[in-house]
């Protein structure tokens, strides 16, 4: 069947907004999960790979997953204005969808939770916000996160033998 020249480009222009609308579609999908939650917290505290507690003022926890999140735990650096961050890659969640995001916005859909810790990684920032080198990152075959009762609380064990934890009040 033949269409005049006006209805072909209609049909065109159809086809375009259908293949247009198909990624929207995925896309809010993707997006039920994937994002940041973040947090200031008072009582907030880690103890990186050195054994030395530091304090710490920021938790954020990012949606990389419907089963995988990392947490971060963001303190002050050993310089003015300078951070040190520790982050948990944590899997195997006990309630999932653990987080309900929008346009990259979260919120914790869950205050009760559970989950094994892949690796952890420790990185420095400068005053500027700049990398102070490459960030040191292992493997943990022995850890979990949990929160309860608006409590998070991470234990790892890293493969030379030294442990890291952090905890803070949501």
């Amino acid at each position: 069947m033949r269409f005049p020249p006006i209805h072909r480009e209609a049909l065109r222009g159809c086809a375009l907004a259908f293949v247009m609308g198909c990624p929207l579609a995925a896309h809010a999908e993707l997006e039920s999960f994937a994002g940041r939650y973040q947090a200031q917290s008072s009582n907030c505290r880690f103890t990186p790979t050195t054994g030395q507690k530091r304090g710490c003022r920021l938790v954020q926890i990012d949606g990389r997953t419907s089963t995988i999140i990392s947490i971060r735990f963001v303190g002050s650096g050993d310089r003015p204005g300078s951070s040190q961050r520790l982050t948990f890659v944590v899997s195997e969640l006990s309630s999932t969808p653990f987080l309900n995001c929008s346009l990259g916005s979260c919120q914790l859909k869950t205050a009760n939770w559970q989950g094994r810790i892949n690796s952890v990684s420790v990185s420095s920032y400068d005053a500027d916000g700049l990398a102070g080198g490459v960030p040191k990152a292992w493997a943990v075959s022995q850890g979990g996160c949990s929160a309860q009762a608006g409590r998070i609380l991470c234990r790892a064990e890293i493969p030379d033998g030294g442990q890291v934890s952090a905890e803070a009040q949501l």
